[in-house]
């Protein structure tokens, strides 16, 4: 038995670089899977017998991939590919589907890249302040222990975080960020929309800062929303609302 004792403990040095880096990572990419429940949305909040007639020709979910790559300086959100599914995808399951969001966190500012229906937009503005409020749930995802959140945004909308203290970067998809550690889980009920993360890659990425094009016009994030109002006028005002929610991200 004493015999094993050294071997064991040239195993644990052998092991400890991985070890640490997994509980104080600074720097790597992650993979997010989202998934929008078209089908439910429609179910629940359209009962109008054409709608409905629709509901088994379309998919039951949305499927698709991003990555977030970060440092301790800076990270960059964005859209890597689109799963295919059964069945019909309606604009719901389109929406805010090719995001692209660069946070500096040095300078407290955020570029992205979002689209109001044929226009293409560059928004740039200060990092938002989310009012979290820490719980005392937490789940494994990905290999990370994380622990639960709760903001809203838009007043009324409620977010469900789950974040990992094991990655000291304060982000997460989209544009969230502000808590202790990483965001790894992200779920918002009224989109019907989930976030999780399914592979966690410790690297030094490379993080491409956001680079105007010529169709894309600037903005700020109250000149987008301007935009939306101006261009849904007379629109549904449920469908309206929700685009106002996915652009709030």
């Amino acid at each position: 038995m004493l015999r094993a004792i050294p071997y064991l403990l040239i195993a644990l040095l052998i092991l400890a670089p991985g070890l640490v880096s997994a509980q104080f990572a600074g720097r790597g990419k992650i993979t997010y899977e989202r998934k929008t429940n078209v089908k439910q949305k429609t179910q629940t909040e359209k009962q109008d017998e054409f709608t409905q007639s629709l509901l088994s020709k379309m998919a039951p979910v949305t499927i698709s991939e991003f990555s977030l790559a970060f440092d301790e300086n800076q990270s960059r959100y964005q859209f890597e590919k689109e799963r295919e599914v059964t069945g019909v995808v309606f604009g719901w399951g389109k929406i805010a589907r090719e995001n692209t969001v660069f946070t500096d966190f040095r300078t407290g500012k955020v570029s992205s890249l979002k689209q109001v229906y044929e226009n293409n937009y560059l928004v740039e503005d200060s990092i938002r302040r989310f009012r979290w409020k820490i719980e005392d749930e937490v789940r494994v995802i990905a290999g990370y222990n994380c622990r639960k959140a709760v903001t809203r945004i838009c007043d009324s909308v409620v977010v469900v975080a789950f974040y990992s203290e094991q990655i000291l970067v304060s982000g997460g998809p989209e544009g969230f960020n502000g808590l202790p550690g990483m965001i790894l889980g992200l779920a918002i009920p009224r989109l019907y929309t989930t976030w999780f993360a399914s592979a966690v890659t410790l690297e030094t990425p490379e993080i491409a800062v956001l680079q105007p094009g010529r169709k894309q016009k600037k903005a700020s994030n109250q000149q987008l929303l301007e935009a939306l109002h101006k261009g849904t006028d007379g629109w549904d005002k449920d469908y309206t609302t929700a685009l106002n929610w996915w652009l709030a991200l």
